[in-house]
């Protein structure tokens, strides 16, 4: 009978995809939409300049008429308002009242009759009063809009906005006042435009810009919208390739991601297995006495090879280890394959040591140590045989590592402290914590000879360490004339290097 086939990672390809592509569309009409609020509070700004045009001459007219010391209506009272009328903009006609009657106008002169002025169809803040489509004041076939001001009625000519055209399909203003209760002027599609910019919907955002801004000095506002932003402004052919493009970029992310995730996990259980199996080997590297090339110790080297025989570099596979929290589970692999190997050649020479980098976990696990001493049992070695390497760079805490060092050195086993010079505060570790052993850095083994900053620190350490009471040992060692550089400097120092010695299986030793 066959299995039915996993539909996990399809499904999650296609979410993903789908998703991707969802969060590019979204992207690109918010990055339009922006685009398009930007345009539509232009055009709104220049209508609100072009009211305030308006209203400034107005305003001027207004004070020229009233500051003439001339008879109101009177032959040269006429000349001058014919004037302002004729120099003006915005103004096609001017006109006197008194006791709400129209009694003369710039281009009618003085009215056999005086007209009585009907009820204004607005007052502004400031006293204005407003007419809208005022017809037969004066000629039955005409019909305008009035303004009248301390006596004065101005004509505002219906040109005055003519030049402003609505730029795209959804454009609409509103020329108002600051209650929005008089319409001075309407620009494109206006169907609710009030009633939407002072009390917009929910989602109105999400596919519509509004546009709002009121004059300080008159009352005039402006009431903006464009009712097709974003993507709804773009054509279908537009939107398709958007769709198209984020369909394409969903899929590319999501494979790339697939791929990661699936290397990740891959090598994650790899690894996993590895340890299960007991498929992680050791190597061996010496320590070497240097002034006298006797061998003190080893070193316990993790080394990997997958199941395709393809050697995994040790910073690869323990960062994993740490990253996938399998670090114990790697360090107790170790241990148990160390001791197995390297036990016959220390239960014949109690002088020599294996040497085993931990991590902090293990130092502050009391497993840890109940499980080591089982191993040790097993292997019929002596503790004071096994050196733990703990790394300065793991030691930020040694507050907490204190304690557990110290009962770990009490138990008989030595500790060394690795990558010195590395790590965070050197000199505050060597003044709080005992170590039998302190491991200098290869990147100093390698400045010896030039005039580098990490050679003059090498020199300082040699001699600030002797006074430790550690055993100094100096890591990298791989030219002679290294070697006789620390002897001259450090004579009872400890080498380990390529000089001495690579990383071996035990059966090379």
């Amino acid at each position: 009978m066959k299995t039915a086939k996993p539909f996990g990672q399809p499904l999650f390809i296609l979410f993903s995809t789908v998703l991707v592509a969802a969060i590019t569309l979204v992207i690109t009409h918010f990055a339009i939409a922006a685009y398009d609020r930007d345009d539509l509070a232009s055009y709104a700004r220049h209508i609100m300049a072009r009211g305030l045009e308006v209203a400034d001459e107005s305003h001027n007219i207004v004070s020229n008429v009233n500051s003439l010391r001339l008879e109101p209506c009177s032959d040269r009272f006429l000349d001058e308002i014919r004037y302002l009328s004729f120099t003006s903009v915005f103004i096609s006609d001017i006109g006197y009242t008194q006791d709400h009657q129209l009694k003369c106008t710039a281009m009618r002169g003085r009215l056999p009759e005086p007209v009585t002025m009907s009820v204004p169809d607005a007052v502004t803040l400031y006293g204005q009063r407003i007419w809208t489509s005022f017809s037969g004041i004066v000629d039955p076939r005409i019909t305008a809009d009035m303004m009248e001001s301390r006596n004065v009625l101005l004509f505002p000519t219906p040109a005055a906005f003519r030049d402003i055209y609505v730029p795209y399909k959804g454009f609409g203003a509103v020329l108002t006042n600051h209650q929005h209760n008089h319409v001075f002027r309407l620009f494109g599609e206006t169907a609710g435009l009030v009633e939407g910019a002072t009390k917009p919907g929910r989602m109105a955002w999400s596919h519509q810009a509004f546009f709002t801004e009121c004059s300080k000095k008159y009352d005039i506002c402006v009431l903006a919208r464009n009712t097709q932003i974003g993507i709804f402004s773009l054509p279908v052919t537009a939107i398709v390739f958007i769709i198209l493009a984020g369909l394409v970029a969903g899929g590319m992310f999501t494979f790339a991601l697939v791929q990661y995730v699936s290397n990740n996990r891959s090598m994650q259980n790899k690894l996993k297995m590895a340890i299960s199996h007991d498929d992680i080997y050791i190597n061996f590297q010496p320590f070497i006495e240097m002034s006298t090339g006797k061998v003190m110790g080893y070193e316990a080297l993790a080394r990997w090879k997958d199941t395709h025989g393809d050697n995994i570099p040790p910073d690869i596979f323990i960062k994993l280890a740490e990253s996938t929290h399998q670090i114990k589970a790697l360090t107790r692999s170790v241990v148990s394959r160390a001791l197995k190997d390297i036990g016959p050649h220390l239960r014949s020479n109690k002088a020599l040591f294996v040497s085993i980098n931990i991590t902090t976990a293990d130092v502050t696990d009391p497993d840890f140590k109940v499980f080591l001493e089982e191993e040790l049992d097993n292997a019929g070695v002596e503790r004071q045989q096994i050196v733990l390497e703990i790394t300065e760079r793991s030691t930020a805490d040694h507050r907490v590592l204190k304690d557990a060092l110290v009962r770990l050195r009490e138990y008989g086993y030595r500790i060394a402290l690795d990558d010195f010079g590395t790590g965070y505060s050197n000199l505050d570790y060597l003044s709080k914590l005992s170590f039998d052993f302190i491991k200098i850095d290869k990147i100093f083994t390698d400045a010896i000879g030039t005039e580098s900053v990490s050679f003059n620190m090498l020199k300082m350490m040699l001699e600030m360490l002797t006074h430790t009471g550690a055993t100094i040992i100096v890591e990298g060692i791989e030219e002679q004339p290294q070697a006789d550089f620390l002897l001259s400097h450090s004579p009872t120092v400890v080498g380990q290097g390529w000089l001495y010695g690579r990383p071996v299986e035990v059966e090379k030793l």
